[in-house]
């Protein structure tokens, strides 16, 4: 099995801490209040956007200067740099939530808390943590494909929402028949 490299798994922990500062913070308005903008949450969701920024860009530069001709050849090239994909969007994604932060700042101490109503700022912040949830599907998704075939893990075949999980060996005896759709009928 091949081992995953450091700038994926970097993005896998960016996306998940801008899922889970995002869903802090939430809670940390409607119960504290906005107290500060260096609350643990807010750290939380502006790491998550340095580290995806700082990991992609090490990829674009690297994939540029230092790359092999088929990681150069897979890549998209913006301004002369060339990357994967889930890189860019990544890059993006930072840009946009290290842009968000003192717009952000500046909004609620002209305007107040807005936990309740989708402001500039957030709107801008949440493209940004969109795009490096995006990017990171990318890359997990473009690692996949071009792993050597025994590497592969066929997750969509084995995890596919019309067939029935796989029983464990200790459960003898056919499954149980799908049960009704009943949403349509209420």
């Amino acid at each position: 099995m091949a081992k995953v490299p450091w700038y994926v798994t970097a993005v896998l922990v960016a996306a998940t801490c801008a899922v889970v500062g995002v869903i802090w913070d939430i809670s940390w308005h409607r119960t504290i209040g906005r107290d500060t903008f260096w609350t643990p949450a807010h750290m939380m969701i502006y790491a998550s956007g340095i580290i995806a920024g700082l990991s992609c860009g090490w990829l674009v530069l690297k994939t540029t200067f230092a790359g092999s001709d088929e990681a150069r050849a897979a890549g998209v090239r913006f301004w002369g740099f060339r990357g994967p994909l889930g890189a860019w969007l990544c890059i993006w994604g930072a840009l946009a939530m290290i842009v968000s932060a003192p717009f952000d700042n500046w909004w609620h101490n002209a305007y107040g808390l807005d936990v309740k109503v989708l402001s500039p700022p957030h709107a801008i912040l949440a493209l940004g943590f969109t795009g490096i949830e995006l990017g990171a599907v990318l890359m997990v998704t473009a690692l996949q494909n071009r792993a050597p075939e025994g590497d592969r893990r066929p997750y969509a075949s084995s995890r596919s929402c019309s067939s029935p999980p796989a029983a464990p060996p200790s459960c003898a005896g056919p499954p149980p028949p799908p049960r009704p759709c009943t949403w349509a009928s209420r």
